[in-house]
This record gives structure tokens, sequence and C-alpha cells, in this order.
């Protein structure tokens, strides 16, 4: 089944919305319980005012019901020790969208319940759970849900300084951690993962300035740009982004170009596929003739990979640990250009 266009332009591959990781079990009723216990706000934490893409938000105390509208920032939250009382459905079957990187944290507390924002955010719905806050950073939040959303509890909405889901994940997790009174364990947060991403890029000099892009088969060939998350782990470890791919009027964090143009994958260093088997026959009857699949310098992400496929585009403080332990081996053996070293097969 083919995603939406508004459930495709928040990351999704082609295939993303099949079942993954049914194994972890159901999606927990649609009660919500308590949360988990939080960390103290730090000193001074409160009021803290956050600006936006629709304004600003005045946030005076700790807030205790958290829902959370956009798709991935459960993470931050369950890094501080506040488990929402709602996430919002992106990819798979995991309870909650809590995902294997984060399930510890998740406690003895209640799966958060799952709201589905295929058509926009289901706005009575989350009223309707009592969250004094409403977190929709990594979303595409429209300005009348903004309003509808803000008249019932503190609502904040994505940046507005990027295209939507595009905002870099180091600002959504001290956003996050603003909210909920905690900067200073944000930022040791961002840092840690920081220090992860440094360690790869520090370990490949090869990479460096070397040419890397995540594609996908979508209304032709999609490129996720250089604002993506996927197009910005990629530069955090030290490649750039091919020049030729760029779309100097694109308004969104990726876009489509013409199945023609898998051609121009021709001379990357290495492409990052997400759902190659799932593309027509002619895209895939252009790119086995470049280089660049002649010298086996690509390999494919697909729901085959489980969590993994999950986390190449969940990419948050958490995520990242766990995806650059798989990424890595595989970006090593596309990049050799030897077409009989085979990326590594993966393991959840």
């Amino acid at each position: 089944m083919r995603p939406t266009r508004r459930i495709f332009l928040a990351g999704t591959s082609a295939l993303a919305l099949a079942p993954l990781l049914a194994a972890c079990g159901d999606d927990a009723p649609g009660e919500s319980g308590p949360q988990g216990k939080a960390a103290e706000p730090e000193k001074s934490a409160f009021p803290v005012t956050i600006k936006h893409k629709y304004g600003e938000t005045v946030i005076k105390q700790a807030p205790k019901r958290v829902v959370v509208v956009g798709l991935v920032e459960q993470d931050a939250l369950l890094a501080l020790g506040i488990v929402p009382v709602a996430t919002s459905n992106w990819f798979g079957d995991a309870p909650g969208r809590i995902f294997p990187w984060a399930t510890d944290l998740l406690g003895d507390a209640d799966v958060p319940k799952v709201i589905d924002p295929a058509n926009g955010i289901p706005t009575e719905e989350v009223i309707g759970l009592g969250p004094d806050l409403i977190i929709g950073l990594y979303s595409g939040m429209t300005e009348a849900e903004y309003k509808i959303l803000s008249k019932s509890a503190n609502t904040i909405a994505q940046s507005g300084k990027y295209a939507d889901y595009a905002e870099p994940w180091q600002e959504s997790t001290l956003t996050v951690a603003r909210a909920v009174g905690q900067p200073e364990a944000g930022q040791k947060l961002v840092d840690g993962a920081d220090a992860k991403v440094a360690a790869a890029k520090a370990a490949h000099p090869e990479w460096q300035g070397k040419t890397a892009v995540c594609v996908t088969p979508y209304e032709g060939l999609f490129v996720y740009g250089p604002q993506d998350p996927r197009g910005r782990i990629l530069q955090e470890l030290g490649f750039t982004f091919p020049e030729q791919l760029v779309d100097k009027g694109a308004a969104e964090f990726g876009y489509s170009l013409s199945e023609e143009r898998t051609g121009d994958l021709a001379g990357v260093d290495v492409v990052v596929w997400l759902d190659y088997d799932g593309a027509p026959a002619g895209m895939k009857a252009i790119f086995e003739k470049t280089d660049t699949f002649a010298e086996g310098r690509f390999f494919d992400i697909n729901d085959s990979d489980g969590a993994y496929y999950v986390g190449q585009s969940f990419v948050t403080p958490l995520s990242i640990p766990y995806v650059l332990e798989r990424y890595v081996p595989q970006l090593e053996a596309a990049f050799d250009g030897d077409p009989a070293t085979k990326p590594p097969v993966v393991k959840n």
C-alpha cells in the first residue's frame, strides 16, 4: 500500500506503512495511563518561551500530560524520563510506537496511545486526551490545527526556520528539553549522540568530501535532500550532497525527479536506497547501467530490516547509536567500490 502524499512528505518511503515489528505486540487500549517518573525540572527552567512557526508558547510549569503529534519526539521525552500520553503513527506496529532503542525507558509505565495523523492531526482526539502540552516539531502542523490545539493546551509547532519535517534532530531535542524544564539534560543528550556521529566520522577520513545520497522510488526518483534528517546524517559523517541532484527550487526537505534522472546517480560515491526492490523495472534498468551499480557503491534498506529500517528515517538521539552500529559497516562496504564486497546483512 502506498502512503498518502502527506504521510510520504513526513519522510516515509514507499513501503513504510507495511507492518513492521509485529512481534512486539499490539497497541495498548486507548486509555492513557500515568507517565513515568520524570526528573525534577532544572532550576529556573520555568517559565520558558518557545518560539515556533505560528508564534510563541509560554510554558509556566512542568507538564504532566504530554501528547506527541510530531512523528519522533517521544524518544527525547523518554530519554528525559517522561512517557507521553500519546504518540503519532508513522512506522510499523511497535506498541506505542516505542522502538527497540527506547523500550527500556518505558519502564512500568502504560504504553502510549497511538493517534493517526494520515489525514491531518486529529485535533478532537488529541484534546480529548487532556494534555497540558502538545508537541509537534517533526510535523506538518497547519496553522488551523495549531489554533484549535492551542486553545486547549500549550502547543509547540515546528520551528519555521526549516521546511516541515526538516528541523535538525539536535534542535528539536533541545526544544523538547526546554519545554519540559530540562535544558541541561537535553544538551547532554544531544552531546552524547553527536559524539557517536563524530567518532564514526573521525574513523573514516576517506569519506570526507565524497558524495552520498539517500533515495527511494516515489513519483519517479525521490531524493532526500540536504535538509532531510537522512541527508543530514550522511553529511555529519563527512559526505557531501551530490551537486547533480540538487533541486534549487525545492521548498520541501526532499523532491521527486523524473525516472530518467535515476541516471544522475552515476558517479555518486555511495547511494543509500530505501525500498529498491519496489522500484519500477525502468528505474532499475537505468540505475543498473551506472558505474555506481557496477562498482557496488550502493545498498538497500527495506522493511525486511525491521527496526533498522525504521531507525534510518527515525533520526533521534536514542536511535542514532542503534543505527550507526548497522549503517557504518554498510557504508564501508559500499564505499570501497568493489562489487565483491557485499554490505553486511543487518541483524536486529
